[in-house]
């Protein structure tokens, strides 16, 4: 492992006093920097943190290396595999999405094939592990598999023709609508007539059950003759099983041969899957490099494309599983677009036919039920154990319409969500975090998400967009992000600066990001992967420790989150999920997640063994809180009748129960959730809108805080916990005991500063120390003897109370003058494409009396590049400073008297100059980084750029230097 493999805190700067402390990096300190730093055994920092600043591989992030198959060299392999290394990942996910020369680079070339062995070889070399996808783009194909195999991927269709009573119906079977494109064998299911309910126009069109007539039997040769009894109107349906003849999102350039999706919900679609890998893919030396160096298989979300998933056995299995026949119920399974790719039809939408006995929804939810055990049993398990033999874990995305996600999950080695934004103005989107409960109660360390994919924001997107995407996900439990993505350099034709990018061809605008060197931002990566790095290694430490576990049982995306209980944390749970749990001491699942209570919102369904365990909890002292109307029903058509009345048994024994309440909306929950004792661990009441994580550790408390609001937050933030909060800052390693709080019986009041979209670590270490708990200003420091100072920006005379209730008064003499920055002298790199094709840079000298944006600076409107900023500051005395940069766009670091700081917090923009600063002139550096859009608008061959608004680069401000005086404060 290289060096800068090992990179975990970028550059130290020298401590002063009542500076936080700094745990020392496992590299070598930059030219210009100091190295001293406090060891991770000093008595200064809690326990519980001290692998905070020496962050292993295990907790670093991914990132997605998109290859258009075996089209590319093998220098380039090395080569990037290298910077991908140099920049703090710890695996890139090589995704072969697709090529211009199927035959000679496609999936399953030979091609393909060695440069898979070198990535995998390269990677050891340079301390990277590689994921491989389950194969090329997605969803899955098999090369070789026609859409009319048996292994292909099935659905089941229909054709119908409306007959009136007494009249004879003499013709073909009705036939299906056309199929996809290579498909041509299609297999009769079942003829079944019905005599419909009112208009065969109306939709659903009713069909009354008890006139079914089986007319399966009476086909010959493909026709049918049938007389449909006297009386209304008849509907013959004709059902037709046929592949899906669904091709990857690329279509039929991955590969030589055509490829067709394998049938998901039988094994033999997993056996097509595996059986081309072993005999094309897999050369013995790939499978031993595998050993020594893999990581992930990993498949992409369940985007399958049909009109009604189907399998060759499902009426059999169905009946097995169910306990009932399937065909008769054919009908009440379509809903017109639910199985499409990309769809936005949910199983609420208005069905294809619906029985007179209202059935139908009931049927539905066995089918999906049965997708879900299918898929489990016949696709997860075999692809994880296959995967575990190359020792390599199984890693998916396991959401579609008609799935149990969250069950899925628990069956995964790793689970995996994601962040897709259709707009930059990315908003959160519950339905991504569907699986934390389900990832939290199956004891999985790991819930991963696919971060930042972002649409028409190729070449624009900013690693603070990226950072809103992460924050989001951290919040609901994820704490593992791959990066969307690496592209390499050439390939699909691409010449010249700034390269191949899957998403970009012909010049496109698609999906964000293409990261890499030809993006000026890619050389402060190690920023970002550190400060996510550490984020990670918080958010795996102890046990999840979660507020409230919301009931949730549905196939497909639809969620409700309690916004009726804001500020507590919350996981969402299904019957599979609650299963096997206990309680102790009021608590759900106490040596997992913990849940305080339990919420059911206006859930329309409930089994009758979930039923009976709530009970059971309740029982025990679990507090229950049911919103709305409690369920009326059980899920499923399966001797509904008597399961139902047993359900109505088992919630009125359940209300009656002291610790359940029932509360007509969600404005009524916090106050149900108050009498029942009910409280958050951590009450952000002061800031609305503040999201927070817990994490339980045998010795101590952390917590994660996050403000995604677009206001700054100072407040007041109580968390459960005992002993001397710490502020882990995730961005320089610095680990800073707090001396402003107040403590309680079981815990802690802490001030919190978060600008929008800012985060935060607390740790609680258990261990009392002397502090304080009010100032009438100023802020409260701790040396790194352990001594109380006052920092403070204007002179006065200040009275602290420590936490004994002494008074102690405190003179501070007069800093600095606060200066505002607007002159500096600008450098840029103009990055453009060269006469050459390669990328060239310009240089372009300015001096500004004030800052701007380069889109408002003659001759750096469309510029993209780096930026350094250049000022000197004469100072009088003082102990410090801080400098806020305001606005900044993209990436940035600070120089301050030839010395880099710590890496600075790319949200917040301010930094603390402690140590740096001396009496006199000081020159201070800020060099930015920007995104590549505004040089693509006007470089030939990017008419998706050019389409597009500038954006504001640079140092933008106002900057402000605020010096500041340290002060003992008297024991």
């Amino acid at each position: 492992m290289t060096m800068s493999r090992r990179r975990l805190c970028s550059d130290v700067a020298a401590l002063s006093i009542a500076t936080p402390v700094l745990l020392s990096a496992a590299r070598t300190p930059a030219a210009g920097t100091t190295g001293s730093a406090v060891a991770a055994d000093h008595p200064a920092i809690p326990a519980i943190a001290r692998d905070f600043g020496s962050i292993g591989e295990s907790f670093r992030p991914k990132i997605r290396y998109w290859w258009p198959c075996g089209e590319l060299s093998a220098e380039a392999v090395e080569t990037e595999i290298r910077q991908i290394a140099g920049r703090g990942f710890a695996a890139a996910e090589i995704q072969c999405i697709f090529t211009a020369d199927p035959s000679r680079f496609g999936w399953g070339s030979a091609t393909l094939t060695e440069r898979l062995e070198q990535a995998v070889a390269a990677g050891r070399r340079h301390g990277l592990r590689i994921d491989l996808t389950v194969g090329p783009a997605w969803p899955l194909v098999v090369p070789g598999l026609s859409a009319d195999s048996r292994q292909a991927a099935q659905e089941l269709t229909y054709g119908k023709s409306v007959v009136a009573g007494g009249s004879t119906y003499s013709g073909p079977v009705p036939a299906a609508p056309e199929p996809h494109t290579g498909v041509t064998k299609q297999t009769l299911v079942a003829v079944q007539a019905f005599r419909c309910e009112g208009s065969v126009e109306a939709k659903p069109l009713v069909l009354e059950r008890s006139s079914r007539v089986d007319l399966s039997g009476s086909v010959r040769d493909g026709a049918l003759s049938w007389t449909a009894p006297a009386g209304g109107q008849w509907l013959v349906l004709g059902f037709w099983q046929r592949g899906t003849g669904q091709a990857a999102v690329t279509g039929q350039i991955v590969s030589a041969q055509p490829a067709y999706v394998p049938d998901h919900f039988a094994s033999a679609g997993v056996r097509a899957a595996t059986g081309y890998w072993d005999d094309q893919v897999l050369t013995p030396r790939l499978r031993r490099l595998l050993r020594d160096n893999g990581g992930d298989l990993f498949e992409d979300s369940l985007e399958l494309d049909s009109a009604l998933h189907w399998t060759w056995d499902l009426p059999e299995r169905f009946e097995k599983l169910r306990g009932y026949p399937l065909r008769p119920n054919l009908p009440a399974l379509f809903i017109d677009g639910v199985h499409r790719q990309y769809t936005s039809v949910t199983l609420d939408a208005t069905p294809d036919f619906e029985f007179t006995d209202h059935s139908g929804t009931r049927v539905r939810e066995d089918y999906c039920q049965t997708l879900t055990d299918l898929y489990i049993n016949d696709h997860v398990e075999p692809l994880k154990s296959w995967a575990h033999a190359l020792g390599l874990q199984f890693r998916a995305q396991p959401y579609g319409t008609t799935i149990d996600t969250p069950t899925v999950a628990a069956a995964l080695d790793v689970n995996e969500t994601e962040s897709l934004g259709i707009s930059a103005d990315y908003t959160d989107d519950p339905s991504r975090w569907i699986s934390s409960g389900s990832v939290h109660l199956s004891g999985q360390k790991v819930f991963s998400l696919e971060g930042c994919a972002t649409l028409n924001q190729a070449y624009a997107q900013t690693w603070p967009d990226m950072l809103k995407h992460f924050n989001t996900a951290f919040a609901h439990g994820v704490n593992q992000i791959v990066y969307h993505g690496f592209a390499t350099g050439t390939g699909m034709g691409a010449t010249g600066w700034p390269g191949f990018s899957p998403f970009t061809t012909d010049g496109g605008n698609g999906f964000s990001e293409a990261w890499g060197p030809r993006q000026p931002t890619w050389a402060d990566t190690n920023i970002i992967t550190d400060w996510t790095a550490r984020m990670q290694w918080v958010l795996r430490q102890g046990r999840p420790s979660v507020d409230l576990a919301v009931y949730r049982q549905s196939y497909g995306p639809d969620v409700r989150v309690p916004d009726g209980a804001a500020g507590f944390t919350y996981d969402f749970t299904g019957p599979a999920q609650l299963e096997g749990t206990r309680v102790s001491g009021g608590r759900l699942a106490p040596d997992g997640p913990a849940y305080r209570a339990l919420i059911l919102d206006r859930q329309r369904t409930l089994p009758v063994a979930t039923a009976r365990l709530l009970l059971s909890h309740a029982r025990a002292g679990l507090p229950v809180v049911i919103v709305g109307n409690p369920p009326t029903r059980t899920p499923g058509a399966h001797q509904a009748a008597q399961q139902t009345a047993r359900l109505t048994r088992l919630l009125d024994q359940l209300l009656d129960q002291p610790s359940v309440r029932r509360v007509a909306d969600q404005r009524d929950l916090a106050d149900a959730l108050k009498a029942l004792g009910v409280r958050p661990s951590g009450d952000v009441s002061a800031a609305p809108g503040l999201l927070s994580v817990r994490r339980t550790l045998p010795r101590g408390e952390l917590y994660y805080l996050y403000n995604p609001t677009s206001s700054s937050v100072t407040a007041d933030i109580r968390v459960e916990g005992t002993g001397r909060p710490y502020e882990l800052d995730a961005w320089s390693g610095r680990i800073m005991p707090l001396g402003l709080y107040r403590t309680g019986r079981s815990h802690i009041t802490v001030p919190v500063r978060l600008a929008p979209g800012g985060s935060t670590v607390i740790a609680l270490d258990g261990r009392h120390a002397r502090h304080a708990t009010a100032t009438s200003g100023g802020t409260v420091m701790v040396s790194e003897s352990g001594r109380l100072r006052l920092r403070a920006t204007a002179p006065g005379h200040y009275t602290v109370t420590l936490h004994d209730g002494r008074k102690r008064h405190v003179a501070v003499s007069p800093p600095a003058e606060e200066q505002r920055l607007d002159a500096w002298h600008l450098t840029v790199e103009d990055w453009r494409r060269g006469p050459d094709g390669e990328r060239a840079v310009t240089t372009h000298e300015l001096d500004l009396d004030e800052l701007k944006p380069w889109s408002k600076i003659p001759g750096l409107q469309d510029v993209s590049g780096i930026g350094t900023y250049t000022t000197t500051v004469h100072l009088g005395r003082s102990d410090g400073a801080h400098l806020d940069l305001g606005r900044v766009t993209d990436t940035f670091e600070v120089t301050v008297n030839g010395r880099r700081l710590p890496p600075p917090d790319q949200i917040s923009h301010r930094l603390d100059l402690a140590g740096h600063l001396r009496a006199g002139a000081n020159t201070i550096t800020v060099r930015v980084a920007t995104p590549l859009r505004n040089r693509l608008r006007v470089t030939d061959g990017f008419p998706g750029q050019a389409e597009m608004p500038r954006q504001e680069y640079g140092l933008i401000g106002p900057v402000s230097l605020v010096p500041y005086r340290e002060v003992p404060i008297a024991d």
